[in-house]
């Protein structure tokens, strides 16, 4: 490495680069991308951030730290290990957010195939979803992404930053991968089945629908009594 390059990486990465990223962290109140780090020095690069996180990362891990450094909606947090989760609420007296089955199902779908209208979406669960997707909304969970270029260009919804940091996604990349998920479906199943009681008839399975057939959907599900 020639002399200049290394006076170069010098003046690109502070020898206190490492506290300086520690107190970044824990004076943000949401993750901070690779981008707002590199924008704070003139000849920063991404290898000396990585390098110093993994550093910090490391001496929490070795020190035996209550905190560590998540990468979570494409930046880094600093985060308390997850074993200390129970303690936090008790002291704070805050249950974490609780979404119901059908909120669940429906950030799912919309997770897996955004952007996605609220009729695809009703079709998909068989029900109309304006009470939960408008509970979704509230939570931030998932937002309008636009419209669609379908008759009457209906509303599009997506996954919201606050999604991934709920669920500690890096990115949407994250999710798993529709055959890790048939295999996930499947193993939960089996799980189920052999925990049932011997006396008991398996469910039958649901018969899937022809390309050509529909489903009648119900009333709209109540949104929840404030």
């Amino acid at each position: 490495m020639s002399e200049a390059h290394e006076t170069e990486e010098a003046q690109g990465a502070p020898e206190n680069l490492r506290q300086i990223v520690e107190a970044i962290l824990i004076s943000a109140d949401a993750p901070v991308t690779p981008g707002r780090f590199l924008a704070l020095f003139d000849g920063l690069n991404g290898r000396h951030l990585r390098e110093a996180i993994d550093a910090l990362k490391a001496q929490y891990e070795t020190s035996g730290s209550a905190f560590t450094i998540a990468e979570v909606a494409g930046g880094f947090q600093l985060a308390t290990r997850q074993e200390y989760g129970p303690w936090l609420r008790k002291f704070h007296d805050r249950n974490p957010v609780r979404l119901s089955q059908a909120a669940l199902e429906t950030l799912a779908i919309v997770a897996f195939k955004q952007p996605i209208t609220r009729a695809e979406l009703d079709a998909v669960r068989g029900v109309n979803s304006g009470g939960v997707l408008h509970t979704l909304m509230e939570f931030n969970m998932i937002r309008l992404a636009g419209r669609s270029e379908a008759v009457g260009k209906p509303m599009l919804f997506g996954t919201t930053k606050e999604f991934l940091i709920h669920f500690g996604l890096r990115s949407l990349a994250d999710l798993p991968k529709p055959k890790e998920l048939q295999e996930l479906l499947a193993a939960g199943e089996e799980l189920a089945r052999s925990m049932a009681p011997a006396d008991l008839p398996a469910a039958p399975e649901a018969a899937e629908l022809s390309a050509d057939e529909t489903r009648p959907v119900p009333e709209e599900e109540a949104p929840p009594s404030s």
